[in-house]
C-alpha cells in the first residue's frame, strides 16, 4: 500500500472504485484480494458479460457473496450506450443481476454527459431505487453538465489514459459537491507515477479513483500488476470471509 504525505488530508478518505471486469473462477487471487482490502473500496463492479450475461453464473455467486460478507458494495454493470438503449431494456439488465447476484446498486455504464438525456437518465436512476438499487453510479467518463449529480450517488468523470488524465481540466461545480460523490478511472500509469496519480485525483475533488499499470483494449481485465503481486501473498485461506485468519 502506497505511503502518501501525510499533510494531503485528501488522499487519507481516497478509496478504491474498482471495475473488476475479470471472471472469479480466472482470477481468484485477484477476488480473494478484493475481500482482503475491503476497508480500503469504496465499490466493486460486477461485469460478466457487458452486463449479467443471459443466465446466472453460480460459479460467481461465492466471490461476490465474500464481498458483500465483508462489507464491500457490489454494483451490476449495466451498459446505457450513452441514452440509447431503451429503459426498459437497461432495467432488464439490472433486474437480471439484483435477482441473480443479489448486488447492492448499479453501474450505469456509458452515460451521456449532456442536457438533452438528463430526464433518460432521472428515470433510470429512480426506476433503480425502485427495483432495490440502494447506490446508483453513473460512469460518464466525462465531467456532464452538474444536474446529473442530483441523480446518482457516484459519477465517473474520467475514465481514459494517465496521458489524457495530466491535462484534464476539472469544471468549477465539481467543488460545490462533496468529493465522495466522484471518481477517476485511470489505466495505462507508470508503475512510477502511481502514487502521482492518486495524488492528482485526490487534487481534483475526487473521492474515489482506480488506477492500473494495465492498457489495451480491456484494461479493467484484472487487477494491477502490484496487487496481483500482493494477492499471491494471502495467507491461504484468508479471503475466506473477507477478513484476515485469527
Amino acid at each position: 500500500m502506497t505511503n502518501y504525505p501525510p499533510e494531503d488530508a485528501a488522499l487519507d478518505g481516497l478509496r478504491l472504485f474498482v471495475p473488476a471486469y475479470f471472471h472469479p473462477v480466472t482470477h481468484p487471487l485477484e477476488w480473494q484480494w478484493l475481500a482482503w482490502n475491503a476497508a480500503r473500496i469504496r465499490a466493486v463492479v460486477l461485469n460478466l458479460a457487458n452486463g449479467p450475461g443471459r443466465e446466472l453464473d453460480q460459479a460467481c455467486l461465492p466471490a461476490v457473496n465474500r464481498l458483500r460478507a465483508a462489507g464491500v458494495t457490489v454494483c451490476g454493470y449495466v451498459d446505457t450506450n450513452y441514452g440509447q438503449r431503451t429503459v426498459d431494456e437497461v432495467m432488464s439488465d439490472l433486474r437480471s443481476h439484483l435477482d441473480w447476484y443479489h448486488v447492492d446498486g448499479v453501474f450505469f455504464d456509458r452515460s451521456a454527459t449532456g442536457p438533452q438525456q438528463l430526464s433518460h437518465y432521472a428515470e433510470l436512476a429512480g426506476r433503480a431505487r425502485d427495483a432495490g438499487a440502494r447506490l446508483i453510479a453513473l460512469n460518464h467518463g466525462a465531467h456532464p453538465v452538474e444536474a446529473y449529480a442530483d441523480h446518482a450517488d457516484l459519477l465517473g468523470t474520467f475514465e481514459g489514459s494517465w496521458s489524457s488524465y495530466v491535462e484534464l481540466g476539472v469544471p468549477r461545480w465539481v467543488r460545490s459537491r462533496p468529493a465522495e460523490q466522484f471518481f477517476h478511472l485511470m489505466h495505462s500509469v507508470p508503475t512510477a507515477v502511481r502514487a502521482d496519480a492518486m495524488w492528482l485525483a485526490a487534487r481534483r475533488h475526487a473521492g474515489c479513483a482506480y488506477v492500473t499499470d494495465r492498457g489495451g483494449d480491456n484494461p479493467w481485465d484484472g487487477l494491477p500488476a502490484g496487487e496481483i503481486a500482493a494477492a499471491t501473498q494471502l495467507p491461504r485461506g484468508a479471503a475466506i470471509l473477507g477478513t484476515p485468519d485469527a
